[in-house]
């Protein structure tokens, strides 16, 4: 199918982007403060009454390093020709301490975002895949992902991937 736009004519869908999957490394900060703040933009936008502004960089150069640094946890980047297409970072979360719950080695995708230029080019996927990957890697016994309801495209990827809601979390301003 062909998309037209004012000067060109596209294929659509855009075809997969060329890039690699990679441990970040302090020396992309600059790239990954700019996918933060794509994210953060996105988050405050939506929910205003949860995200606000904030001076300084999107994330320090100290939860970058440990983030790096830490074996329990780590930041995939998507490396294009022009730079970095999108990131997620992964966490170990600690055992529940509730003897009732069942034994799990738990990976979080705690973020995971695709620079805007880069969307629908498959980045989303292949950065989930080397996360689920990682996440094997260690043992993990499943890997979990926090979607705010407002972000019905994230919600549509994951379960695209196969991933299936398990709480839903509700709150009261009060």
């Amino acid at each position: 199918m062909l998309h037209t736009t004012e000067s060109t004519i596209e294929a659509w869908p855009p075809a997969a982007l060329d890039i690699r999957i990679r441990t970040a490394a302090m020396r992309d900060y600059g790239e990954l403060c700019g996918l933060f703040d794509e994210l953060d933009a996105l988050h405050r936008a939506a929910r205003p009454e949860m995200f606000q502004a904030f001076d300084g960089p999107a994330r320090s150069q100290e939860q970058v390093a440990r983030l790096l640094s830490d074996r329990e946890s780590t930041i995939l980047v998507a490396g294009a020709a022009d730079g970095l297409a999108g990131l997620a970072v992964l966490l170990t979360r600690p055992p529940s301490a509730f003897a009732g719950a069942a034994p799990r080695h738990v990976i979080e995708l705690d973020n995971l975002v695709v620079r805007e230029a880069c969307r629908g080019r498959r980045v989303g996927r292949r950065l989930l895949s080397a996360a689920v990957e990682w996440a094997r890697q260690r043992r993990a016994t499943h890997v979990e992902v926090a979607v705010h309801e407002f972000n019905t495209d994230a919600i549509r990827f994951y379960a695209a991937f196969g991933f299936a809601p398990s709480v839903e979390r509700m709150m009261l301003a009060v």
